[in-house]
This record gives C-alpha cells, structure tokens and sequence, in this order.
C-alpha cells in the first residue's frame, strides 16, 4: 500500500502540498515583467520573516555558498574574524575564511557544547586594537543539534562598543527559531530554501545592514558570482544578474504566505512545542540527549546511540518498516549518535507518528523500553 514517508533528517524537510502544487507551474522569462512581481513577493515576505528592513540579495545556492559570500564580500586578504567551531558546519566558515586568506581566531567547543557569551567577551577584550572585522556563528548547529544565543552575542559586541560586523549562519534555524535581524544587530544573515522554508534544495537567501554595505565598499577580496553588489543593483529592478531559479521563487512565494497565514510567532511557537515532544520523548525512554542541557534545539535532536543499537540498524528499520528518515551522526560523530530533525512542514500528529516508530524500531532492535512510553511523552507535552 502506498504510504508517506517522513523525512526527518535536519533538512532538506518534508514539503507541503501547497508548495509542491505552486513548484510545478510552467516556467515564465526571468527577464519580464511577471517575474519581477514575484521577486517582489518574495522580497516582501522575506522581510518579514528575516523582521529587517535591510536589504535581501537571493542567489541559485545551496547554503554553503551563501556562507561562502559573506566572507568574499565583507573582508580583505590578511583581515581577523572570529568564527565558533562546534560542529561540522560551523567549522566550515572559519575554513571557508582561511581559503580567502582571512586571518581566523576560533573559539572551539566540544561537538555539543554551546559558545558562551564570556567565550566571545573574553576574545574581543583582548583586541584593544580593534583589529577584528567580523564574529561569525550559526544560530543552530545541526551536527549536534544544539542552538546559540544570537541576542546575547550581539549584546556582548555592543556593550563593549565593538566595531566587529555579527555574521550569522541562520540556514537551519530562520522560519523555525525566533531571529530579529533588526532589533538583535546583525548585520549578515544567511539562510537558505529546505529547511524553515520547506522547499528543495538550490536557493539562498542573504540579509545585508547598512554597516554591512560599509565593508562590502572597502572589501579587497576577488568575486563575480557572489558580488552582492552586482545582485543589489540588479535586484533594484526585481531580477537577478544571472539565471535564476524560477521553479523556487514559485515555491517561496507560496511558502511565505503559509508562513504569514500561521504568523511568524506561532511558527516559532510551534517548532517549540515540537522539539520539546521530541525531547521528552527521548528521555522518557531512556535515551541520552547529545547537545548541553539548556541550549538543545527546536528543529534537531541528537541523541546518543544506546550501546546494542547500530545506527544502520535503526535507520534502516525505520525506513523500511514505519516509512520515517532519520539523520545519523556526521564526521567524528558518525555511528555514535543518531538525528531527528522536526523542522518547517511538522505537525502534533507527525511527531506523535515519528516517536512512536523510533520507540518501535528500538524496541524491536532489543533496546529495554516499554512500548507507549514515547507515546505518552509526546502527548503529554502537547496536552499541557
């Protein structure tokens, strides 16, 4: 019998009905004018979500490439940032950075461990001569399922009237977590379409300040695709420099108005509700959550693999049987944790769902838990 399956891996995410319906539409000239009254949709929707008045540049890109933007627009050769390393994905800036010939001070934590406001305090104290440009981190690092304290950073850089530009790396926490682009002051944030946004894979989409734009001006760092400059000014006129992808701005457009339909703030509210399920859940059944207690995200779950489960075992089990994906430890972590992503298209009952297959997979596999414990949990958590 036909069924669905459940993608939850931390992206790319499940998609909506709507969305696939909208991504289907015939292809239109990137160079008219019902092209540029979706790029003005989209703008506009994106504005707020993002919460900015500042500028949005979109570009063909996996997430990666929108990081790699950042770097290339906003520094020169030979220039300091900090970058925190805590996974696999937040250490891909700060190498990104070197590449460019950026000198990079990193603030390394334990795959797990959240970065600490006095981590950041403590290095930007020490350069009495004001020679870092940049602090960059993600909001939400997915390898470990953990989430950082974006407010309380710029607060630190503030408070010690820092000049450093806060570069965020939103991609698997924007349209999911709450994020004030304006009101917290940052100044580049990066996010991209199959995540919080609930599309495929292929667009990213960058948010620039008016300091941000200040170092662009003074940036001697070689670029073509990624000139934010060049897209800017084409962007005045609701296109892009080079071909677009058409087929995502059809299914951007139709996820921003889901998003405007539910409100930003039940949307956070949401993922809240869901990764406290997927938590509790977990702990419930005995399981050991891998991120440090207090800084455990709202759109991944890591949890530490019990010792005579193999991850393949489970994965598979669980794709073949109860239709569910789930993510595995990436690099050092590989075999030693597994992922539940709950993140963009999630309901109370997909959870509900979810849980209840992990808790049979594992049951299955010999794990000692009691059926209906996972069960319970998330209906506890979603009665409340």
């Amino acid at each position: 019998m036909e069924r669905r399956q459940f993608i939850q891996i931390p992206g790319p995410t499940n998609i909506p009905d709507r969305i696939l319906r909208s991504l289907s539409q015939p292809i239109i000239n990137h160079r008219g004018p019902e092209f540029e009254a979706l790029v003005k949709d989209c703008i506009k929707g994106l504005k707020e979500v993002y919460r900015t008045n500042n500028d949005i540049l979109i570009f063909p890109s996996s997430g990666s490439g929108v990081l790699e933007s950042a770097i290339v627009n906003l520094f020169s050769p030979g220039e300091t940032i900090v970058a925190v390393s805590q996974g696999l994905f937040s250490e891909r800036m700060a190498a990104i950075a070197e590449n460019y010939g950026l000198n990079v001070i990193r603030i390394s934590k334990e795959w797990g461990q959240a970065v600490k406001l006095e981590d950041i305090r403590e290095v930007l104290e020490k350069d009495i001569n004001r020679e870092i440009k940049g602090v960059c981190l993600p909001q939400n690092e997915t390898t470990s399922a953990l989430t950082n304290d974006i407010e309380g950073v710029s607060k630190v850089i503030k408070e010690l009237g820092h000049p450093a530009a806060l570069i965020v790396d939103a991609v698997s926490s924007l349209a999911c977590l709450p994020f004030e682009t304006d009101s917290w002051n940052i100044d580049v944030v990066v996010s991209a379409s199959q995540k919080g946004f609930m599309l495929p894979p292929g667009m990213g989409m960058v948010a620039v300040s008016n300091k941000a734009w200040g170092l662009i001006e003074n940036s001697k760092m070689p670029r073509w695709y990624w000139d934010y400059k060049a897209v800017k000014e084409k962007m005045k006129e609701n296109q892009l420099p080079y071909t677009p992808a058409t087929t995502l701005l059809f299914g951007l457009k139709e996820s921003l108005k889901m998003i405007s339909e539910e409100g930003i703030e039940n949307v956070w509210a949401r993922h809240e509700i869901m990764g406290t399920a997927v938590r509790n859940a977990i702990k419930a059944m005995g399981l050991t959550l891998f991120a440090e207690e207090g800084y455990e995200s709202n759109t991944v779950t890591a949890i530490l693999m019990p010792e005579n489960v193999k991850y393949k075992d489970l994965a598979e089990l669980l794709r073949l049987k109860y239709g569910v994906v789930i993510g595995g430890g990436l690099s050092k972590l590989q075999g030693k944790i597994f992922r539940i992503g709950h993140l963009g298209s999630i309901s109370n009952m997909d959870t509900y769902a979810v849980m209840g297959a992990v808790e049979m997979s594992l049951y299955e596999l010999g794990y000692d838990v009691e059926l209906g414990t996972a069960a319970k949990a998330v209906a506890e958590t979603l009665l409340k």
